[in-house]
């Protein structure tokens, strides 16, 4: 793995944020970084389970290191992130304090940012909404901007599991999802920032992965009129994928505060009391909790509160309740691979393929249906053309049962695939190279860009399959990857 961590050399720029300190580092001499930005004011103690408030501007911010990712947990079977590829998985510690964002631009772009107006992806990390962040290293963009030097990464930190999703009586319903609300923060800090840093806030493309892509998705349905965004990208999630928890009665969080000692009925002081306990005893009682296997089955996840996430997503998406913005959609061949029961021998194909079909392949071709009604949509398949029991790049899928599984895109597109396990074949490179210029040709041009490489749209019966064709990828037609769903 290249040396992300060692600064070469520091620069500071004058922003409208304040003058903020970054670095150039040795092995990407080309792009400048500035990590660890706080867009909110750290929701601790009385600001705990409320909606992020903006941070106040300062004369003076250090952004040489990533802030603290939010307060996680890990552990539970095994699985293939944790035996497998770590690298999928954050690599600091956690902290309340957590609300910030990291950009990596050309170092060029940053000398003379009125002059830049670089497109700006805007990345919102995965983790099925209970762990990720900003320092996960195969997510880490340095590569994708110091090949590409046309456009700008920002990556941003919002809550997770019962601090961002805390669906607790005392609070109100837009409370409850209060991680979206980070994300839309940290989305309204770019806009109006971002051109300090030689991007341009009119062709901003939002992109999230997973837990991400899902955000993405849904944020068009939440923001239909001012989505601040130009383009999406949504892979492997959508807002249509079914949701994990039903908790209408608020009995997970109070489940909590009874455990720690809370005793009565009145949600305020509920909420109060949870508010005293340290984020460290809230998560440990989590996990010690799920690890004994007793019920309830904890899980502080998105919830239907009627201002974030909606029940009629499929309704809203048919009558064109959204923000009608040009989006790729796409998917892994084998997402199930990763999610199924794990098992070093092999997978279970039976229930990889039901969680690949149902969870993923099935509701992409739904909004990309539904969203070609109405803007143009560019559906993908990223498929591992090697024979069955085989895998092409084994320093992404090193179990070679693994193939094309949830997440494995994402070290080609951001371009960290020969960081770990080895040095990548010529056909890795290949394929990296190509999926990193279609996102960001999309991110210059929108879809007349992706026209004009030749990808066909969801509209015209099209798709394209990542991982195979001369070029790296190849048009199909939808069909073949979405059968007439």
């Amino acid at each position: 793995m290249a040396n992300v961590g060692l600064h070469d050399s520091y620069l500071s720029l004058n922003s409208t944020f304040g003058t903020i300190r970054g670095f150039v580092n040795q092995d990407y001499p080309h792009v400048a970084q500035f990590l660890g930005i706080p867009f909110a004011e750290a929701p601790v103690g009385p600001r705990r389970w409320l909606p992020p408030v903006p941070k106040a501007p300062a004369d003076h911010f250090d952004a040489t290191e990533f802030g603290l990712s939010c307060p996680q947990w890990f552990g539970g079977p095994p699985s293939v992130y944790d035996s497998d590829v770590p690298e999928f998985s954050i690599n600091d510690t956690t902290s309340e304090d957590c609300l910030s964002l990291s950009i990596w631009a050309p170092a060029e772009a940053v000398k003379d940012p009125p002059k830049s107006k670089l497109p700006v992806v805007v990345w919102i990390p995965g983790g099925a909404f209970l762990v990720g962040g900003s320092t996960v290293p195969y997510q880490n963009p340095i590569p994708w901007v110091e090949k590409s030097q046309r456009h700008i990464v920002v990556s941003v930190n919002y809550r997770l599991t019962i601090f961002g999703f805390p669906n607790a009586a005392g609070l109100a319903p837009y409370e409850r999802n209060l991680g979206f609300l980070d994300q839309r923060l940290g989305l309204e800090w770019v806009h109006e920032h971002i051109s300090s840093f030689g991007g341009d806030p009119s062709r901003i493309t939002h992109f999230g992965q997973s837990a991400g892509a899902r955000s993405v998705d849904a944020h068009s349905f939440q923001y239909p009129d001012k989505p601040l965004v130009r383009n999406q990208i949504i892979n492997s999630g959508t807002a249509l994928n079914p949701l994990p928890v039903r908790d209408t009665d608020h009995g997970y969080f109070t489940f909590v505060a009874e455990s720690l000692g809370f005793e009565g009925d009145d949600p305020s002081a509920e909420l109060e009391f949870m508010r005293q306990q340290s984020a460290e005893k809230l998560i440990e009682f989590i996990k010690s909790h799920t690890a004994s296997g007793e019920d309830p089955q904890l899980s502080f996840r998105p919830v239907i509160d009627g201002f974030t996430l909606f029940d009629d997503f499929e309704e809203r998406a048919k009558a064109g309740n959204f923000s009608k913005l040009p989006a790729i959609v796409g998917t892994t061949n084998e997402e199930g691979n990763a999610l199924a029961p794990y098992n070093p021998d092999g997978v279970n194909k039976t229930a990889a393929d039901g969680i690949t079909n149902n969870f993923f392949r099935k509701p992409a071709a739904k909004i990309a249906q539904y969203r070609s009604e109405y803007a143009p949509t560019f559906r993908y398949l990223y498929k591992d053309p090697a024979p069955e029991g085989t895998a092409s790049f084994p320093n992404i899928s090193p179990r070679t049962w693994m193939r094309a599984y949830h997440s494995s895109d994402l070290p080609l597109i951001f371009g960290t695939h020969s960081w770990f396990r080895g040095r990548s074949t010529a056909r890795e490179k290949e394929v990296s190279e190509a999926w990193q210029e279609l996102y960001v040709v999309f991110a210059e041009e929108g879809p007349e860009g992706l026209r004009r490489l030749g990808w066909g749209e969801v509209g015209d019966g099209k798709a394209i399959v990542i991982g195979t064709g001369e070029k790296g990828w190849e048009n199909v037609d939808i069909k073949a990857i979405d059968g007439d769903e």
